[in-house]
């Protein structure tokens, strides 16, 4: 089953036309048909407390699907204002139809409030409102919010009552999810026939709950073609779990080799390890150096262990005969996890990066030591490989810093993908995956609970663990991802900031099971 579509604000044009084209409608009755969906929105949330609905409009076509709504609201008895922030001479089109349909209904008192440059005419004008909806600014706006629509926003995040956004809140960018200056701070977000990127991507964006508003269309890979970008789900994620066969046994299950851990992180491996198991792999073998190796069979019950280094790095030559014999009994590797930093261990992971013959999760120390040369060394890699970077090591794989990987996340997750052949999961508030051929796929999690150490080990294990039973690379990735956001989630209502990582592995074996229970789509 597919995810559902995130569009871009240029997408969501082409859908807009694609829609109207499929049904053989004017744009204007896509209008008629938005505005009633943001109706049937305000009227849910304006509940049995009642009051007036303030509408603020802009001139363009976000200002007449507030039209729309307000003539719609007016019809079925409620008390209803629109305030304009756009001189009347100035709406045209579409937007000039439907505030002339909305003034004929004679009920509905509008206001030319373009000439209100003052925060505090504005919040009289709201004063009493239940409701106030922002239909100021639609997925084209671009730049800060200055004069009468600043002052205007300003006012309406002041005012009491539920705040709806149609589309997008206005000073929202579409696409980035950011703002340059005072943004609408929507409870409710009603977008139009799909989520746009800006909803979704910045986890600090003040959109509220997402609502979409029905277009009579699906807005789906037929009407948008050209998207590229979905947002995660759980019913997507039901059907590409792995599921064991009734004579299923450990040999069968897979079996995944975790080269991680040294003297004093030993607890990054033992993570990787439970996680891997929590996750449904059949055997777990843990390499390690040699003091990691002791350590681990004093923490490890169900882990196998292994060394290939005696001393505090690794030398490279007998190191790489070694983990290349335990390779070869495994379906999958995953590397870095608490790893030695010295110059041999370098060595070691670049050459298993570039030549081992088997799926491979690259995490922690083994990206550092990929570093900016991670292109030249993964493409051509003879076996599928998963980058795990947060963005740190992100910054230190592409030879930036932190705050330009945090400025555009998902365009660089995709340009390390392409530069590669690997699958990129870009951790942190709403991770992404992106894949080499420009797919990108967002999880809908934003959990503080997992900002907790060990926390992205956890996210190797059971991503090893989904390659080593075989799972298709990329939907491995997707699956980790959803699976570790949803244990933060079940888990925060209990712990809070408690949540540590070692409650992580046994909270996905339990997401694990409820999404087996889903039923499993068709096709």
């Amino acid at each position: 089953m597919d995810f559902p579509l995130v569009l871009t604000a240029a997408e969501m044009r082409e859908a807009d036309a694609a829609v109207a084209r499929a049904l053989g409608v004017p744009t204007l009755r896509l209008m008629e048909t938005a505005g009633r969906g943001v109706a049937a929105i305000v009227r849910r949330e304006l509940g049995s407390a009642g009051g007036r609905v303030t509408i603020v409009c802009g001139g363009g076509s976000n200002g007449g699907d507030g039209f729309v709504a307000g003539r719609q609201l007016a019809l079925v008895g409620l008390s209803v204002r629109v305030l304009l922030t756009s001189p009347r001479e100035r709406i045209a089109g579409d937007a000039a139809a439907a505030l002339a349909a909305l003034e004929q209904l004679g009920s509905v008192a509008v206001e030319d409030g373009s000439a209100w440059t003052a925060e505090t005419t504005w919040r009289e004008r709201l004063e009493g409102t239940g409701v106030v909806v922002d239909a100021m600014f639609g997925t084209g706006f671009r730049g800060p919010v200055r004069a009468v629509p600043a002052a205007a926003l300003a006012a309406m995040n002041a005012a009491g009552g539920r705040k709806i956004a149609v589309d997008i809140p206005s000073g929202l960018d579409a696409d980035s999810g950011r703002a340059t200056g005072i943004v609408f701070r929507a409870d409710v977000t009603a977008t139009m026939g799909a989520r746009k990127l800006g909803l979704v991507v910045d986890a600090s964006a003040p959109v509220g709950r997402i609502e979409i508003v029905d277009l009579g269309a699906p807005v789906d890979a037929r009407i948008a073609p050209a998207a590229r970008c979905r947002l995660l789900d759980a019913s997507g994620i039901a059907g590409r779990l792995p599921r064991r066969s009734a004579d299923a046994h450990k040999g069968s299950s897979g079996h995944l080799l975790v080269v991680a851990g040294s003297a004093g992180k030993t607890g990054a491996a033992f993570l990787v390890g439970t996680a891997a198991l929590r996750s449904g792999a059949g055997l777990v073998t843990v390499a390690s150096t040699a003091a990691g190796q002791i350590a681990l069979d004093a923490k490890a019950i169900e882990l196998m262990t292994a060394r290939y280094t005696d001393g505090e790095d690794a030398v490279a030559a007998p190191a790489l005969v070694a983990l290349h014999a335990l390779a070869g009994r495994a379906q999958a590797v995953a590397i870095g996890p608490g790893i030695p930093t010295g110059a041999g261990m370098r060595t070691v992971v670049q050459a298993l990066a570039a030549q081992l013959p088997a799926p491979m999760v690259i995490d922690a120390d083994a990206l550092n030591a990929l570093g900016t040369e991670a292109p030249k060394l993964l493409n051509g890699a003879p076996a599928p490989r998963i980058l795990t970077p947060h963005p740190g090591e992100m910054g230190r794989l592409l030879g930036i810093s932190i705050a330009e990987v945090q400025a555009d996340r998902l365009a660089h997750a995709r340009a390390l993908a392409a530069a590669t052949g690997a699958i990129v999961v870009l951790k942190g508030a709403r991770t992404i995956v992106a894949a080499p051929d420009g797919q990108a796929f967002i999880n809908p999690f934003a959990c503080s609970a997992l900002a907790t150490a060990g926390s992205g080990d956890v996210l190797t294990g059971v991503t090893g663990a989904l390659l080593a039973r075989r799972v298709d690379p990329l939907a491995a990735a997707l699956v980790a991802v959803y699976l570790h956001g949803a244990a933060g989630e079940a888990l925060a209502p209990q712990l809070g900031d408690g949540v540590v990582a070692g409650d992580l592995p046994l909270a996905i074996a339990r997401i694990m099971v409820q999404l087996t229970k889903l039923e499993r789509p068709a096709g």
